[in-house]
């Protein structure tokens, strides 16, 4: 007498598949919440925008600063704003007053810089798109523009004026130069970020409109 081979159960069973959720969100609807807080922070950075670009350059100018520590990691000098406007502003300091009196100034830098981008740079490109990604092209644009400014004045006039580091800060070597503008754009990046409103197009075809 022959009998049918046994074979496991693999079918699951509804109330197993029905609980498989318990307790937890379903990703569709985890996305739809994302969705919506996106929506909500947005509709908030475009009631606030002084607010918002100031949130922005904090959190830009902190995450970048960070970043300049850690730069030797990927082969690139070390950026120490805090230290060199430090000197600048606190000539005669210990390295401890420099680095304080400097990141001070710097971070201050930093907002008002954010702030400054939203009332002029955002504005001048207002045919570009203010979809979030549109917003972190507009950034970009604003961290080349500070990296430019950077290393074409700063650097040679301001910070440096007496070691010759010539045009464009050539003779520090192009792994300064190109960290000046990482810096920058990581800068810019998370500036844009943040700082991410919606424009009128937007607002029109949701028919919302901000206050």
């Amino acid at each position: 007498m022959t009998t049918a081979p046994i074979t496991p159960n693999t079918s699951v069973p509804a109330s197993t598949s029905s609980s498989a959720y318990a307790g937890a969100t379903p990703p569709a609807v985890a996305g739809v919440m994302l969705g919506d807080a996106i929506k909500r922070y947005r509709r908030w950075v475009t009631n606030h925008r002084i607010v918002a670009a100031a949130l922005g350059g904090f959190v830009g100018v902190h995450i970048a600063t960070i970043c300049g520590f850690f730069m030797p990691g990927v082969g690139l000098p070390r950026l120490d704003w805090n230290t060199v406007n430090g000197m600048i502003y606190t000539p005669t300091g210990s390295p401890n007053v420099q680095f304080l009196s400097g990141a001070i100034f710097h971070y201050t830098d930093g907002i008002v810089f954010g702030i400054m981008y939203a009332l002029t740079l955002h504005l001048l490109l207002k045919r570009w798109r203010s979809s979030t990604a549109g917003n972190v092209v507009k950034g970009l644009v604003f961290g080349t523009i500070l990296a430019t400014i950077s290393a074409a004045f700063m650097a040679p006039r301001v910070y440096y004026p007496s070691a010759h580091v010539g045009f464009f800060s050539h003779n520090l070597g192009w792994k300064v130069v190109f960290a000046i503008y990482v810096w920058h754009w990581i800068y810019g990046l998370h500036l844009g970020t943040v700082y991410n409103p919606r424009d009128d197009r937007e607002l029109a075809e949701e028919g919302d409109v901000a206050s």
